[in-house]
């Protein structure tokens, strides 16, 4: 698929280029409309049909080439499913003849009958000793049994009783996780059922999203006329990549990609020497940092839901405070905290006012939010040591009343 999606941009662009041209020449006077169709018909054939034939030239050469064994090992695979096909074409390129795929078994029935990679898809793995023995009937001795998982994706008793059955067949039972080194699954299943927390601040939030989805559409079509030329800016004074991504955890821990523009140069420069982070910033990068224009790609995460417009801002794994109530909503592009200090404050202060957030979350809550970050855009962060003393209140209880009160 991937070979054929690149055809078919290929020809789209010879046909277009060659469209264009002709027209700035002749106007395309006298040519149907129908011939730039029919060149990028062909061109997509020609070139699949080339692209087939030389990848099968080349597989008949290195056929020729591959000495052949006289006596491969023959091996039933059970578990027709992405890895299995993924170690099909392992075995294809790296193996040379050694290793004699003969057969898949699968619980399935939906893929009994089928192939993968050539090797058919015969029965369900209960069947192994009839397989067995009806190879054995026409002159092939099966070597080895392949699950295609590891010892977490089976019953401990199920696994148990394929390597008795393979010790006295004289076959040896391997597990692809195992033999690649994969850990597809833990050992216990995660628990997933929600907090108790999450349900309670449910209702407010559920609205959010609603409301995020709709507003970072919106903004994103109103700001590209802003988006394109600070991409351009950073393009010409930072480099490529314009956009730069670091690994976040979000709503219950689970972890996403938060996105900014580039302020920093690259840490090495072209003949290998580090560059200190002092002298990687460029001026165009401390403008986007103090205007908060690197953090408009981040509109994309909200749009896809791993973000909100309020919330606890998104904290590299390291710096998660332990026992806070952050991860139970989804982190936003300004916060409580932000507009409280921002920079100015310490991870344990940040961490409560968060707490505060998630437990008092609103609607007018977060339209002051939204108008005193505002305010710091232009004014800068500021931090206030009164307000953020253990013993005083963080906000006035009865403008901003707590979740639960509000919906009730």
């Amino acid at each position: 698929m991937r070979d054929a999606h690149a055809i078919v941009q290929v020809s789209l662009a010879t046909t277009a280029l060659t469209s264009s041209a002709l027209f700035s020449l002749t106007r395309l006077e006298h040519v149907p409309r129908s011939i730039p169709i029919i060149h990028f018909l062909v061109l997509c054939s020609l070139m699949f049909f080339g692209s087939v034939a030389a990848t099968r030239l080349r597989e008949m050469r290195e056929m020729r080439k591959t000495p052949r064994v006289a006596n491969p090992r023959h091996v039933i695979m059970i578990g027709a499913n992405r890895l299995a096909w993924f170690y099909l074409r392992m075995i294809n390129t790296f193996d040379l003849g050694k290793t004699d795929i003969v057969a898949i078994l699968d619980e399935n029935p939906k893929v009994l009958g089928r192939s993968i990679g050539g090797r058919p898809v015969l029965a369900p793995p209960a069947e192994l000793p009839r397989v067995v023995t009806e190879y054995q009937v026409h002159g092939v001795k099966i070597d080895r049994v392949i699950i295609s998982g590891n010892r977490n994706r089976h019953d401990k008793e199920d696994w148990t009783e394929l390597e008795d059955y393979c010790r006295e067949s004289g076959m040896g039972l391997d597990f692809l996780g195992d033999i690649l080194g994969l850990e597809l699954e833990s050992e216990e299943a995660p628990d997933e059922a929600p907090q108790p927390a999450a349900r309670a601040i449910g209702g407010y939030f559920a609205f959010k999203r609603v409301f995020d989805f709709t507003l970072s559409f919106l903004m994103l079509a109103l700001l590209l006329p802003i988006i394109a030329p600070v991409a351009l800016g950073v393009l010409i004074d930072v480099g490529w990549p314009i956009v730069f991504w670091q690994k976040r955890d979000g709503r219950h821990g689970r972890p996403f990609l938060v996105y900014k523009f580039r302020t920093l140069r690259a840490p090495f420069d072209r003949h290998g020497q580090f560059v200190p982070e002092s002298q990687r910033i460029s001026r165009f990068g401390e403008l986007l940092r103090r205007t908060r224009l690197d953090e408009l790609p981040q509109l994309w995460n909200v749009l896809a839901g791993d973000m909100s417009f309020i919330g606890p801002r998104p904290l590299l794994p390291i710096d998660q405070p332990a026992n806070s109530l952050r991860l139970l909503v989804s982190p936003g592009l300004t916060g409580w905290a932000q507009i409280n200090g921002g920079k100015l404050i310490t991870p344990e202060e940040k961490g409560a006012l968060d707490d505060w957030y998630v437990q008092n979350a609103s609607f007018w809550l977060d339209v002051r939010i939204v108008l005193l970050t505002l305010k710091i855009v232009i004014t800068g962060d500021q931090r206030d040591d009164a307000k953020l003393a253990p013993d005083a209140p963080l906000s006035e209880p009865e403008n901003t009343p707590p979740l639960g009160e509000a919906r009730s």
